[in-house]
Order: C-alpha cells, then sequence, then structure tokens
C-alpha cells in the first residue's frame, strides 16, 4: 500500500483533487462532486486524532463512506504523534486509500497551541508525527503544510524533514500561516520545492477549475481545488470552464439532498441542506424569490416540491447554459 502513490503516477497523468474543507467535506458533498466528476480524488474534512482515538460514536459517524468517493484519503490533526498513531489503527478499519496531516490551516487560537500550521516550527514534533504514522501503519502517509510560517525561506527544509520521516506524498498552500487567506498564492516557491524532494508535490489555491489547474501544474505532480468548488462540482469538469444548465444545477442539488438524507439522521441533513440549496443558486438574482422555502426545508419531499416550483416557473431556460441565464 505505501507505493499508492507511485502508482498513480504510473497509470494517470495528472489528478486532481478536491480539497479538504471543514463543515462542508462530508460524505453527501464529495458522493455529489464525484457524481459529476468521477475522476477527481476526495479529501475529507479535517478531524481530530485525538477525537477519533477517544469518541467511537465520531469514528463511526464521519469515516464511513460511499464506494463512489474511493479511494478517499481521510485527513486528521493534533500535536500528540502518540495519538496520531492510535488514530491511525482506527482509521484502518474504513477502507481508507491514505490518511493525510493537516499541517496548513492557520487558524490563531489553534496555531498557537502547535497544531496546524504551527508545526511549521516545530519541526521535530512534526518529523514524529509522519515517523508514528508510518510505524502504526501500513498505509501511505502524506501532509499537506503552507510555504511558511512568516516566510518561504524555510519550504525546503521542512519539507525534506517530511521526507526523511518517510513522508509519500506532500501538498504545499500557496501561502505563509501568517497570510492565512489574503493576498493571492505564491506558487513560485513550490515548482522550486519539487526540484529538491522526491516525493509527489501538489499545489493548492487559487486554481480557479480543471483547465486553470493544468495550467499551473508545470513541474508538479498535481493539483487541488478548494474554493472555487463552492457548490460547483463542474469545475472539475476536464473541458472547464464548464457552464452548466439549470436543469442541471437543480438535479445536483436534489441529488445533493438525497445523499445527506442517507447519510444523517433527519433533523441534522434539513439544517445542513438549506445553507447548500441556496449556494448552488447563488449567482441567480431571482434566487431571493425562493430563499424563504429554501431555507426552511424540513424534508426530503419539500426539496423536491420547491425544486419543481422553480423547474416550472423557468421551464423556458431549464436547458440554457448558466453563462446566459444569469442575467434573465
Amino acid at each position: 500500500m505505501k507505493d499508492f502513490w507511485q502508482k498513480q503516477i504510473e497509470e494517470k497523468w495528472k489528478l486532481c483533487f478536491l480539497a479538504p474543507m471543514d463543515w462542508y467535506w462530508d460524505s453527501a458533498y464529495r458522493q455529489t462532486m464525484k457524481k459529476v466528476a468521477p475522476h477527481i480524488m476526495c479529501v475529507t474534512e479535517f478531524y481530530s486524532a485525538d477525537w477519533l482515538v477517544h469518541s467511537k460514536l465520531l469514528a463511526d459517524q464521519v469515516l464511513p463512506h460511499n464506494e463512489i468517493e474511493e479511494p478517499l484519503i481521510v485527513q486528521i490533526f493534533w500535536k500528540d504523534p502518540e495519538n496520531f498513531a492510535k488514530a491511525a489503527k482506527i482509521i484502518e478499519r474504513y477502507n481508507i486509500a491514505w490518511i493525510d496531516v493537516n499541517m496548513w490551516c492557520p487558524a490563531k487560537k489553534v496555531v498557537k497551541s502547535w497544531h496546524w500550521s504551527g508545526l511549521i516550527i516545530n519541526e521535530e514534533v512534526a518529523y514524529r508525527i509522519v515517523d508514528e504514522l508510518n510505524k502504526a501503519t501500513k498505509l501511505p502517509i502524506s501532509v499537506k503544510t503552507r510555504l511558511g510560517f512568516e516566510w518561504d525561506d524555510n519550504l525546503i527544509r521542512f519539507a525534506k524533514w517530511l521526507e526523511n520521516a518517510w513522508a509519500s506524498l506532500l501538498t504545499v498552500h500557496g501561502r505563509t500561516t501568517k497570510q492565512a487567506y489574503s493576498w493571492f498564492a505564491n506558487l513560485d516557491p513550490i515548482y522550486e520545492l519539487k526540484k529538491h524532494i522526491n516525493i509527489p508535490l501538489i499545489c493548492n489555491w487559487d486554481i480557479q477549475n480543471y483547465e486553470d489547474g493544468m495550467r499551473k501544474v508545470r513541474n508538479l505532480d498535481w493539483f487541488m481545488i478548494w474554493r472555487a468548488s463552492f457548490w460547483n462540482p463542474w469545475c472539475f469538469m476536464e473541458n472547464s470552464p464548464y457552464y452548466p444548465t439549470l436543469w442541471e444545477i437543480l438535479e445536483i442539488m436534489f441529488f445533493h439532498a438525497t445523499k445527506l438524507v442517507e447519510t444523517k439522521w433527519e433533523r441534522k441533513w434539513s439544517l445542513e441542506i438549506r445553507k447548500h440549496l441556496v449556494c448552488y443558486l447563488k449567482n441567480f438574482p431571482w434566487v431571493k424569490n425562493y430563499r424563504k422555502r429554501l431555507v426552511t426545508v424540513e424534508s426530503l419531499k419539500e426539496v423536491e416540491d420547491v425544486i419543481n416550483i422553480i423547474k416550472n416557473d423557468f421551464r423556458e431556460f431549464l436547458w440554457v447554459i448558466t453563462s446566459e441565464i444569469i442575467v434573465i
């Protein structure tokens, strides 16, 4: 299993990934993305290794997944190498392809306690985390990190530390921790890093669609799409930019709602689907006419009813591409 990435390199030229996102990228969301773009690879929301170790209920809720999501990457975070190792043993039970370590999130409160991208300036702990994971599991271990904490001058050194700990893949977000999500991503240090390491390297951030990713990947192995994928599985289409019809959007909305019903209890799914329904239609100025119904649905039947109302109201435009219908 440790040679998973080498096999991917041999079989496929450039892979595209759905980047991890907390509170959104649950099983239903990943299934929705894969329905439109089955060629992509998905990374889960990030889960605390400590929580997985101490809560069987959590593990049983977040690790089971549908076959359509495979091969599935689980991203975990924490700062205690021993708990990472224990979490790996739990993750192994759920047919997961590999484990990714979160060393990229910049949230100040968590970084101050040496979680997430705080590990960039705590190299020895970062090394031990990857090393302990490799000892604990046969699953491949990868890391997602940033250009650096304040500057990018330590990127190559840090990446080599991870490679020496037997990380089998590295993803780099094109900003430092201090930059968080501001400024434009800088991919140049990532292109330079590729010359100094021997493991696959993925770039992440400010990639708008598959075509844009193919332009930016250059000497790197693969790329991830994050913000551009919000309620837009069509950004992964190889013939991008792809503009779906209103019919396609409404159909994928209902598919997403259906998968949430299947994977979560009724009250929770109904609360979660509301934000998704509105956002799928965010580019349409007329969505305000349906907002109240969209944000108060409590059953799959209600979701179907409001979608059918929209279909009827816009029956003449259902098969018009969205780049033309937006102004209507």
